[in-house]
């Protein structure tokens, strides 16, 4: 390897770094955003193969993937229409692809996207929506409250959807089963529908979105209704960002980059020294 070598080894080992450091910011951002999951960082090696067939180090690359799927903490949560998920799963979702003329959201060509952060409230079309702007499905119930199965289909709770001669809807709430109830204003409570979960056969393997929901990919495989994880109605999962650990990652994060810029530094040196050998 040549000084020009050294060189361009420290600067992939910065740009590798800096690369860390931005994940290490997202992480700490988003402590306390519900349900997020923290990204880790790996680094990959790059080997020279060189006339003598003697590898040697030739830069770092650095890739992430949101490899940390730790459960965060379950939190109660004064919102009845809030939900976390204890365990295996992932709730449907949609996220809305534009407006009607009336303000309202349409879903024409939205596809499915998967996402544990439950704090969802009704909006005023009807619909549960989470704090990341996505859309809550689910599947229909039967007379005695048990879900029908079936792909899940966007939740929307008003006067077309909702059952007739019960008065007038005055609450949801969120059973331990994932059944969403209404409460009326005759007294009764009536199973309106049921929130199903989905897993993954390579979970880890999943694509993250914008809005912090997951898409499946050829590695994930399609989703698998019928998660082990149970709902937890009124409560919240916690971000499982752990800010002691991601402080340190910080620290050894800058000391690496420190160094990688002293390797720059001294290969630029010495190259200098060489041109300004006279003979």
């Amino acid at each position: 390897m040549g000084l020009l070598d050294s060189i361009s080894v420290g600067v992939s080992g910065m740009q590798s770094q800096s690369f860390a450091l931005q994940n290490i910011s997202g992480n700490i951002a988003n402590s306390q955003t519900t349900a997020y999951k923290t990204t880790d960082t790996s680094f990959e090696d790059l080997l020279n193969a060189q006339a003598a067939g003697i590898p040697s180090a030739d830069g770092v690359q650095a890739t992430s993937i949101t490899s940390n799927l730790t459960q965060g903490s379950i939190q109660s949560s004064s919102i009845s229409t809030n939900m976390a998920i204890n365990g295996d799963g992932y709730f449907s979702v949609e996220a809305a692809t534009s407006t009607d003329g009336n303000g309202n959201p349409t879903f024409s060509g939205a596809a499915t996207e998967y996402s544990r952060r439950g704090d969802f409230q009704i909006d005023g079309n009807g619909y549960l929506v989470n704090g990341a702007g996505d859309y809550l499905m689910g599947t229909s119930v039967d007379a005695n409250g048990n879900s029908t199965g079936g792909t899940p289909q966007l939740l929307q709770f008003n006067s077309s959807t909702l059952p007739s001669g019960d008065g007038t809807l005055q609450g949801i709430s969120i059973a331990s089963n994932g059944t969403v109830e209404g409460s009326f204003s005759n007294g009764q409570t009536v199973a309106l529908a049921n929130v199903s979960l989905s897993t993954f056969s390579g979970e880890q393997f999943l694509a993250q979105n914008a809005d912090g929901s997951y898409s499946p990919t050829a590695q994930s495989g399609a989703a698998i209704s019928g998660a082990s994880g149970t709902i937890v109605g009124g409560a919240l999962e916690s971000s499982n960002t752990d800010i002691t650990g991601q402080f340190t990652a910080m620290i050894q994060t800058q000391q690496a980059y420190s160094a990688n810029t002293k390797v720059v530094t001294v290969s630029d040196e010495m190259l200098q020294t060489l041109t300004n050998m006279t003979i």
